[in-house]
């Protein structure tokens, strides 16, 4: 009896002295806690373009407001000269499309004061604009339809 006593004594003795190993590897590895998931679910980390809607136009410094479609903020879209300013447009009236299914939107250069308040835009940028509230390096903006 006294043998299967030390036996189990000693099986009891390695599976916790196995579980606090386990338990300290995994704390030293870096896994994220809670927390830490938490924080990488709230947004990307890169963002090259955004959908938005205009919420303000001015010409005379050259930016927009916008309001993108994910976020309740609003964000200042800086244009430069190199910016390409283009509205899209179906070639047909919207309410009576052709039988066809393919089309090509025709594409319409454009001047900052084209722009209006409501209208929807697709906008692309060079560098990673996540988390940031204004922005300068715009490739181009499309006027949706």
């Amino acid at each position: 009896m006294q043998k299967n006593q030390a036996i189990i004594l000693v099986v009891v003795v390695i599976i916790i002295l196995g579980g606090i190993i386990g338990w300290s590897l995994t704390q030293k590895s870096g896994l994220p806690s809670g927390e830490e998931q938490i924080q990488e679910e709230e947004g990307p980390s890169e963002i090259f373009s955004i959908s938005a809607v205009v919420s303000s136009v001015d010409a005379a410094n050259d930016f927009l407001m916008v309001k993108p479609a994910s976020q309740e903020k609003e964000v200042k879209v800086i244009i430069s000269e190199n910016t390409k300013l283009i509205k899209l447009e179906f070639p047909f009236d919207p309410q009576n499309p052709p039988s066809e299914a393919t089309f090509t939107p025709t594409q319409t250069e454009i001047e900052i004061s084209d722009f209006k308040q409501g209208d929807n835009v697709f906008i692309k940028v060079k560098e990673n604009i996540a988390g940031k509230s204004e922005f300068d390096s715009v490739d181009f903006i499309h006027i949706l339809p």
